[in-house]
């Protein structure tokens, strides 16, 4: 049974958010390697390409990492950040007329995360973490510029903020905007009052309870526009400033929100949910009163328009993904013309597309050729549905092209957050080695997984590992069922949640038999004294971390370690913030005592997953041994 190279998957680059120039001609994204080397941060170009389809080429040649590019409002300039000058630390650069050498642009302290320019292109304002930061778990969850040399090494609490600071595009001027105690997490702006997602806590913690608010520039004053029930991300502001849009919605992880979209009046603070029947990960303004999207609904990706009064059109809906990192994401010609996305599918690898809304039917054109030298996988990806309880769980299943009639060992892969959701994707460089090696793979999207509303996303709250596992378990009878699974050698791997769930299964089922659980919560009363993101499993568990003998502990994989005899290879980042390495310490320690087969593998100078070429190849080689040993003999 073969594939393509497995390791092929690591060849491919991954373009990410375009953004159509002023005029509508052409449209900028970075474009990012799958895999780093040792030391290095990922590296990614800027590209711009004709949305015409007439050609595309490299505008940036930085050493390092080339991202978020934004059109000047006259399309003369681009702005982007770099950290060329500074390993992990961004800055402003701006490329003049798309030609020639970049120039830095002011000097910022700490690492710029985002930047927007004023209406007349002279100033722009640009968000910088100071160093000592956390990045988010959806972006390594590793720590930004801190000193290696510092010894000892002091932390307190509320240390370290994201701070907004002014720049003149013409001097290079720089002056921090004074809003002391106030932590941004993103905004929006355009030469008058600026749209803020802020908090009082700076720290990875203080994202899940951020609110939406209006800042005066002139007088530093923040106004409270609206105090959210859940998360907040994608905030935007309307071409006359009278609307506030963003997406709110239960969520895991910044970076991974799929959800709703709020519109709120500047004027009053009145909000409302113009169309909540819509999962959405972006939006931007039409006009005054309409605004495009990207969004999810179940295993597809969509894209369409809102009215800000009421009412969501979906222009089009396929079997295919327009990620740009972890959620969907699309740009608008100033025109309405076209969009553009950052397209992949089964058979189809990433490529910078546009779409004619007038013309859905039509397609996504390519108007890149990046991984034109992939080949399409010789293997099948076929949607299966099951029942549980009183649920539909939608999931994928991968199967060797050549596997013939029999049943296969099958490989159970979970995914992270728990608001993530496999979706229909070329294949990534895991799910390539399992099919190389036979294997036939799951890819289910229990209950709490986002594209299915905000009931299903918060479905799991207060009973992580009871009903998503038994969601999960009855996708495997199904799949037994069919024919299409062996009985008798299934196994369970995934990262981050996906890894809590590969950890926890092997404590409550003998369903299983080999497990790898990657970057996984396996002490939850620990996890939450030592990770960045304390207030996430206060949210998922709903329960009191000291409360003695409570949910803390009876969610906690290490508290039935004795009960385990299922082989369990544990894989953790040294770097990791978001679930420590203790956390896979214990596990692998716990189940060592018990007496099962277990081995534990740390990578170094990896965080919350794995960005390193030989370590995202050895983890592949380990998994697929690990497999073979205990499910094929």
């Amino acid at each position: 049974m073969t594939t393509v190279d497995w390791q092929a998957p690591l060849e491919i680059v991954h373009p990410a958010r375009p953004v159509f120039s002023p005029d509508g001609t052409t449209i900028a994204c970075a474009v990012e390697a799958a895999y780093t080397l040792p030391g290095a941060a990922a590296q990614s170009h800027i590209w711009i390409a004709a949305a015409d389809g007439s050609g595309a080429r490299e505008a940036t040649r930085g050493p390092r990492a080339d991202t978020a590019p934004v059109w000047s409002p006259d399309g003369r300039a681009l702005a982007f950040l770099s950290d060329r000058d500074q390993p992990g630390q961004s800055a402003v650069f701006l490329l003049d007329d798309g030609v020639g050498e970049a120039r830095k642009l002011g000097e910022v302290p700490g690492s710029v995360e985002q930047v927007r320019f004023a209406r007349d292109g002279r100033t722009v304002i640009a968000l910088a973490a100071d160093p000592g930061s956390d990045r988010a778990g959806a972006d390594s969850a590793t720590r930004i510029g801190e000193d290696a040399a510092d010894d000892p090494r002091v932390r307190r609490a509320a240390q370290h903020w994201r701070r907004l600071y002014r720049i003149e595009t013409a001097t290079g001027e720089t002056a921090r905007i004074e809003l002391d105690g106030v932590n941004v997490w993103e905004f929006d702006w355009r030469g008058g009052a600026l749209a803020a997602i802020i908090s009082d806590d700076p720290s990875e913690s203080g994202w899940y309870a951020a609110r939406v608010v209006l800042v005066d520039m002139d007088a530093g004053a923040v106004r409270d526009l609206h105090l959210p029930a859940d998360q907040v991300e994608r905030v935007a502001l309307s071409p006359d400033e009278a609307r506030v849009a963003f997406i709110e919605g239960f969520c895991s992880d910044r970076g991974l929100l799929v959800g709703t979209a709020i519109v709120v009046t500047t004027a009053d603070g009145a909000a409302r949910s113009p169309a909540p029947e819509l999962d959405i990960g972006s939006l931007e303004w039409r006009d005054e009163h309409s605004l495009w999207f990207a969004g999810q609904r179940g295993l597809n990706s969509t894209c369409g328009t809102i009215d800000a009064e009421g009412g969501g059109t979906v222009v089009w809906d396929g079997d295919a993904s327009l990620l740009s990192g972890w959620t969907p994401f699309a740009s608008a010609a100033p025109d309405g013309g076209l969009l553009a996305a950052a397209y992949t599918a089964w058979d189809a690898p990433p490529e910078l597309r546009v779409l004619d809304p007038s013309a859905p039917a039509q397609g996504w054109r390519p108007v890149t050729g990046l991984n034109s030298q992939a080949e399409p996988p010789r293997a099948v990806c076929e949607r299966r549905l099951w029942h549980c309880d009183e649920h539909e769980i939608e999931g994928l299943l991968l199967r060797p092209a050549d596997a013939g009639d029999g049943p296969l060992p099958l490989i159970v892969w979970v995914h992270g957050g728990p608001t993530g959701a496999h979706a229909v994707e070329y294949p990534t460089v895991h799910n390539a080695a399992l099919l190389d090696a036979g294997y036939a793979v799951l890819l289910p999207n229990p209950r709490g997984s986002s594209g299915r509303g905000q009931p299903f996303a918060r479905a799991n709250i207060g009973d992580m590992g009871g009903g998503d596992l038994r969601d999960i378990l009855a996708g495997v009878d199904t799949m037994v069922a069919a024919g299409v699974a062996d009985p008798d050698r299934i196994g369970i791997a995934g990262g981050s949640y996906g890894g809590f769930m590969s950890a926890w299964a092997v404590t409550q089922s003998d369903r299983f038999r080999a497990s790898i659980p990657m970057a996984a919560v396996t002490d939850w009363l620990s996890f939450h004294n030592t990770t960045n993101i304390g207030r996430f499993d206060e949210l998922f568990l709903d329960a009191d971390p000291y409360e003695a003998g409570g949910e803390y502990f009876h969610r906690s994989p290490v508290a039935h370690a004795r009960a385990v005899k299922t082989p369990t290879l544990v894989m953790h980042g040294e770097l990791d913030l978001c679930v420590p390495v203790s956390q896979g310490i214990e596990f692998h320690q716990a189940l060592a005592e018990a007496g099962v087969e277990t081995e534990l593998v740390i990578y170094p100078r990896e965080g919350h997953g794995w960005r390193e070429r030989d370590h995202q190849l050895d983890g592949c080689r380990r998994m697929v041994e690990w497999f073979n040993l205990h499910l094929q003999g």
